[in-house]
């Protein structure tokens, strides 16, 4: 049986770096940022070494210097904070990239466990539904041998007596041939009685009695007698086959529980119409099952449902249901009786009615149309006793 592979239990990998899978766009703002700090402060320290001597005459000048270089404080405060800003963004990105590589990454692995998984359980589930065939299979093949071979025995033992019973009607025979004899002999017996020869009438008198009590009588009493040992050997025989049989026991049939509304549903899924009307209506209840011989029924109702269908003209509508006393019902309302001549619905008929079923029709009425009723035996142990000694 193949077995589940055991939990992933590899390491997740090594924690994402900061520092790698850097991008441009992570260093243009700090190094832009930088460049214009520079260049900023290049051009006002240049323009406070050009106005510095004119500091001295005019005042104002150097209020202005003051306030650009105040101001060049500030600018530089904020770009450097904004550079830090994106700098802090761009590697929380990284982290968070890398953990969505590695996050990935386990539900790839699971992915791949899951599926693995789901592998072996579909196959495993195609062994066991070939394993149930081959069992089944095998125990139809066993029980068809087991009469198969009953048969020959009984049949052996049939020949036998057969053999004997005609040696003995062979003797009868033979002994019946010597008819035409007597008859002479009475039409002479006839004649010397009304010549009134006494001698001649004594004569053929003994001739009758020694033909008559002396050979015939004791040819068929010891045929009677053959015959009737016959008789009691054929009687032994089936006796003692009899006796074997119900010593092994009775031979049960390999059942199975067949899930109706599921089986009709693929039934009806899988069959082309060739007339009436598509699609055929359904109400079918799901917790209908029987415990029946799988193959044998599916196929019954296969071919009768398959013909019911093809000779219907007009709507059909397919309802499945529980009867009180257990029995499942499935109903073709709009199909009638399909022809008996079909090898496959007429075996698919003689395994309802073997196994407690029935197969009828219910001809069309005011505001009803036709109806295909199948009846199918209770499984054992919810109706009556119909459904426990299937056939």
């Amino acid at each position: 049986m193949p077995t589940l592979p055991a939990p992933d239990a590899r390491p997740p990998g090594p924690p994402p770096v900061s520092g790698r899978g850097l991008r441009e766009v992570d260093l243009i703002l700090p190094l832009a940022t930088a460049i214009s700090i520079v260049l900023g402060w290049y051009v006002v320290l240049d323009y406070e070494r050009v106005a510095a001597p004119l500091v001295a005459a005019f005042p104002a000048v150097g209020e202005r210097m003051r306030a650009l270089r105040l101001l060049m404080v500030l600018l530089s405060i904020g770009c450097l904070g904004l550079a830090f800003l994106a700098s802090r963004d761009a590697r929380r990105r990284r982290i968070a990239e890398a953990g969505l590589l590695v996050a990935h990454a386990a539900l790839a692995r699971r992915m791949a466990r899951r599926t693995d998984i789901l592998r072996l359980r579909t196959r495993a589930l195609r062994e066991a539904r070939l394993r149930e065939r081959l069992a089944e299979s095998e125990a139809e093949a066993a029980f068809a041998a087991g009469r198969v071979e009953a048969a020959g025995a009984y049949l052996h033992e049939v020949g036998n007596t057969l053999s004997a019973l005609d040696l003995e009607l062979l003797r009868l025979s033979r002994t019946l041939a010597g008819a035409p004899r007597l008859e002479a002999a009475f039409d002479a017996l006839a004649r010397a009685v009304e010549t009134g020869d006494a001698a001649g009438a004594g004569t053929a008198a003994a001739a009758l009695r020694e033909a008559v009590l002396g050979r015939a009588m004791p040819r068929l009493t010891a045929g009677v007698e053959a015959l009737a040992e016959v008789k009691g050997r054929m009687a032994a025989a089936l006796e003692h086959h009899r006796g074997e049989f119900e010593r092994r026991g009775k031979v049960r049939p390999y059942l199975q529980e067949v899930r109706l509304a599921e089986e009709v549903a693929a039934i009806l899924d899988c069959m082309p119409r060739s007339a009436g009307s598509d699609p055929v209506a359904r109400e079918l209840a799901p917790d209908v099952v029987v415990v029946t011989r799988k193959q044998p029924l599916l196929a019954g109702l296969a071919a009768l449902v398959r013909q019911a269908l093809d000779a219907a003209t007009g709507p059909v509508t397919v309802r499945l249901w529980r009867a009180g006393d257990g029995r499942a019902v499935l109903a073709l309302d709009g199909a009638g009786l399909p022809e008996i001549g079909e090898a496959a619905v007429a075996a698919g008929i003689n395994f309802l009615n073997e196994n407690g079923g029935t197969v009828r029709h219910e001809p069309a009425g005011p505001g009803q149309a036709s109806r295909l009723v199948i009846e199918i035996a209770p499984p054992p142990g919810r109706g009556p006793a119909l459904g426990r000694d299937l056939s």
